[in-house]
């Protein structure tokens, strides 16, 4: 998952919501990234890469807060659908649905995404919807396409296209931490856009050892991943945000941390129901991929 892309989900202060960027989860994007190694954007994954389809199920809790943030407690649920297939592309379906008590007040966000992204064709389609005590705050649908240079275009509503360089999409990157977990490298970083806004972030993500799955399971690895302005290159900065999970080698993840500065949020996965693979006779359908 990436929640970045997850992914992923919350960018709000006390007082007015600031979007619950899906980059955040992805989740997905989540979500997935790391350090040390940069992958060429546009890089497609290795094909030792596995990602099954599943659909995830997460308790959300406040795990911390400082009293500038005005936070006293959260809770809510994130629902993360992952289905297709490299032969036809990925769909990323997710909602996050959050009551967030505040020191004036309370406040309920509901957050819906859907994505799809062709590997093969560099090709990403996503829309989205944020919603704070029942008001729409912000719509967002749009594409990104990457030419032969791997340059990306990217085209929001009836607005004009605009390039935004090079970057990864939230599936192709996940694929790719995932490839650098396999191959023991402990960092990957590259350019990320998820379609959470008109900006590309730069991820980075630390991977730690691998760790054997229980039984039958694929291993996994825990993961930190970092955003930062695409500008930024100084290695003290501050990210944006970070997002930390257990990732298997099957896409799936576990023991969410969401890291927002003055706010952290946890995820513990409560439901898992794996999906049968896309029989690659057509193409998955979303709100997205149907524009």
């Amino acid at each position: 998952m990436m929640i970045g892309r997850a992914g992923t989900f919350l960018y709000h202060r006390c007082s007015k919501p600031r979007g619950m960027s899906m980059r955040t989860l992805a989740v997905t994007g989540i979500f997935c990234s790391t350090f040390a190694m940069t992958a060429a954007a546009g890089m497609p994954p290795q094909p030792g890469v596995t990602l099954e389809p599943h659909r995830a199920v997460y308790d959300l809790t406040l795990a911390w807060a400082s009293g500038q943030s005005g936070i006293e407690g959260l809770h809510g649920r994130f629902v993360y659908s992952f289905t297709g297939a490299p032969c036809e592309g990925y769909v990323t379906e997710m909602r996050m649905v959050t009551d967030i008590a505040r020191e004036h007040g309370a406040m309920v966000t509901d957050q819906t995404s859907s994505s799809f992204e062709d590997l093969e064709k560099g090709a990403f389609s996503f829309s989205s919807k944020m919603f704070a005590d029942y008001s729409l705050q912000s719509e967002t649908a749009g594409e990104a396409n990457r030419a032969a240079d791997h340059m990306i275009a990217v085209k929001l509503g009836d607005q004009n296209p605009f390039d935004i360089g090079k970057a990864q999409f939230p599936t192709e990157y996940l694929a790719n931490v995932l490839d650098a977990a396999a191959a023991g490298k402990h960092v990957y970083e590259a350019a990320s856009f998820d379609g959470s806004g008109e900006e590309v972030m730069r991820a980075v993500t630390l991977i730690g050892d691998r760790e054997k799955g229980v039984g039958s399971g694929p291993d996994q690895w825990p993961v930190t991943t970092a955003y930062f302005p695409i500008a930024s290159q100084d290695g003290d900065q501050t990210p944006d945000y970070t997002v930390s999970m257990t990732l298997a080698a099957n896409g799936v993840s576990r023991d969410l941390l969401m890291d927002f500065g003055n706010f952290k949020m946890a995820g513990h996965l409560d439901k898992l129901e794996m999906l049968d693979p896309a029989a690659c006779e057509g193409l998955p359908t979303t709100a997205a991929s149907q524009r």
